[in-house]
């Protein structure tokens, strides 16, 4: 439940075309890589948080050979645990009967940031996130909660990947933890695996400058300079 807003404080991949990749449409997470990648032409590097990761494994698997490379952030390459799946089914329908607010507030907030952040960083982040989730609304809501609950698993997408993957974990991230971005970077020999310390789950908002320099840093190291980076 992020929009453009998530990526506001990291700002654009220098020497790179940048766009903005709309999740919101489709409850299905094929059909949202398939919109992608049927909407820009040429070679992309997907630069995935969370389920915008989820959708751009996707797209590596649908098209590989579009793919120069990919950043991996904030994720998970499993299907849905059947404990996150009976929850986002209790969220779906507590979303029909009109409350959001109470799920994006109560139970999506408390798990999002590092112990790091804090003070008026930490109110300005969390109110962000609250006015991104309410701003998208209940239909994107449940269309991104069942993409979520009925994705396929992925993780061999990673294995069988041949360009360079980069993948980044906030060091205290509590929904996607650092441990399983290690086992994802041990799937394939050209990832490379940062772990972002004082961030959370939320990289992009709480450490931007970290998130930017990693991804820069590793772009340099890419001898293809793709047509285009798609945010997601």
């Amino acid at each position: 439940m992020c929009d453009h807003r998530l990526w506001q404080d990291v700002g654009p991949i220098t020497g790179y075309p940048n766009e903005f990749a709309d999740l919101t449409q489709s409850d299905h997470v094929e059909s949202l890589a398939h919109n992608i990648l049927e909407r820009v032409t040429g070679p992309i590097i997907p630069i995935g948080f969370s389920m915008g990761a989820i959708v751009g494994l996707m797209m590596a698997k649908l098209a590989p050979e579009r793919l120069v490379g990919m950043v991996l952030s904030s994720t998970n390459c499993t299907a849905d645990l059947p404990e996150r799946s009976a929850a986002r089914l209790a969220q779906q329908a507590q979303v029909r009967d009109g409350h959001l607010l109470e799920i994006v507030r109560d139970e999506l907030k408390p798990h999002y940031l590092s112990p790091a952040s804090l003070g008026q960083k930490r109110a300005e982040i969390l109110d962000l996130t609250l006015k991104m989730g309410m701003d998208l609304g209940p239909d994107v809501f449940l269309r991104q909660s069942e993409a979520l609950r009925t994705r396929p698993a992925l993780c061999d997408v990673i294995g069988g990947f041949k360009g360079p993957i980069l993948i980044l974990a906030g060091a205290d991230d509590r929904l996607c933890p650092p441990a399983w971005h290690a086992q994802m970077a041990a799937r394939n020999r050209h990832a490379s695996l940062i772990q972002i310390e004082g961030a959370g789950h939320l990289v992009p908002l709480e450490q931007p400058s970290a998130f930017l320099r990693a991804i820069s840093d590793w772009l340099t190291t890419l001898k293809t300079t793709p047509k285009q980076e798609m945010n997601a």
